[in-house]
């Protein structure tokens, strides 16, 4: 099966290193040529599981020069999805496969709307991952389920697509699974970023420091709680008090970690807060639920990054 991962940063790299151990066809499409050139004449050096290899990967900056595929892994973030596959249809065929295993809320919609007729599958990356210098990456996998998978259209092709590459990641060395709602894995994500992404990169701090104050926990706990309430009008059952232990267990383990929106707030780029709280109040906004937390840590982390040049 021929996989084009399009958006190959440092997830992107990962994931097609992966199913390229497993025995796919993988092509890495994306513009930071630096990146793909190393790749192509060097292979991916690849730091995953305290294993170091090099995995030799196909690779273009011009989506042209792809090729279309079986699958293709929508892995760019959500406010580039849109510019970012109008630019590759040569990748898409009558009869490929679309799979998101972007984060936040709502990129199904954006590909449904793109793609009406085409299946379309979505998942979950419980793993982060570093790219290091151009042509290399660092994967961060636990010891549970990293990757699950399933179909947001509910069609055969689209749940045999994602139970194959559940079987593709399991034979190149990381654990997958298969699930009947997706969505609820999607959310339950959702609150993890939500609660620390937009509050870290305002408060310019660590997730150990927010968790540590008793104010940064109960803006946590306030976020959880309406985004369990916004799940539930949605007909997604969320359990309030697993998050909230999930979260406090996965801090003491990698409390040190900096978000990636903090990182995006320090280095003057936009965010994705659109597809995070901010999705979360436009949700409740449109069911009746008040999400006043979300609201306004969606309307700071607005006001920075559109701010950047008057900031000191």
């Amino acid at each position: 099966m021929k996989y084009a991962i399009l958006g190959a940063g440092a997830m992107g790299s990962i994931i097609g290193a992966v199913l390229k151990k497993g025995g796919q066809d993988v092509i890495l499409v994306d513009p930071y040529q630096e990146h793909m050139e190393k790749i192509k004449h060097e292979g991916l050096h690849l730091q995953m599981i305290d294993q170091n290899e090099t995995v030799q990967l196909a690779t273009c900056a011009n989506p042209a020069e792809a090729g279309p595929a079986d699958v293709v892994i929508i892995l760019v973030k959500g406010f580039h999805t849109v510019a970012a596959v109008n630019g590759a249809k040569g990748l898409f065929r009558e009869d490929t496969i679309v799979c998101s295993l972007q984060n936040g809320l709502g990129n199904e919609d954006i590909l449904k709307e793109m793609f009406p007729h085409k299946p379309i599958m979505q998942g979950v990356m419980w793993m982060t991952g570093t790219l290091t210098a151009p042509g290399s990456v660092k994967a961060n996998v636990g010891a549970g389920t990293a990757i699950v998978l399933g179909s947001v259209d509910k069609t055969r092709g689209s749940e045999e697509a994602a139970k194959n590459m559940v079987a593709h990641f399991h034979a190149g060395g990381i654990a997958a699974e298969f699930t009947e709602n997706v969505q609820k894995h999607i959310w339950a994500k959702a609150v993890i970023n939500a609660c620390v992404n937009g509050p870290c990169a305002i408060l310019r701090i660590n997730v150990k420091s927010l968790f540590n104050h008793p104010l940064g926990m109960k803006l946590v706990e306030e976020i959880t709680q309406e985004v369990v309430t916004v799940a539930a009008q949605k007909g997604i059952q969320l359990d309030y008090a697993a998050l909230m232990a999930d979260m406090v267990a996965s801090v003491a383990r990698a409390g040190e970690h900096l978000p990636s929106m903090a990182q995006d707030i320090r280095y003057k780029r936009k965010t994705e807060i659109d597809f995070l709280n901010g999705a979360i109040a436009a949700y409740g906004a449109q069911l009746g639920v008040p999400t006043p937390a979300n609201e306004y840590v969606a309307r700071f982390v607005k006001i920075i990054e559109e701010s950047y040049e008057f900031q000191y």
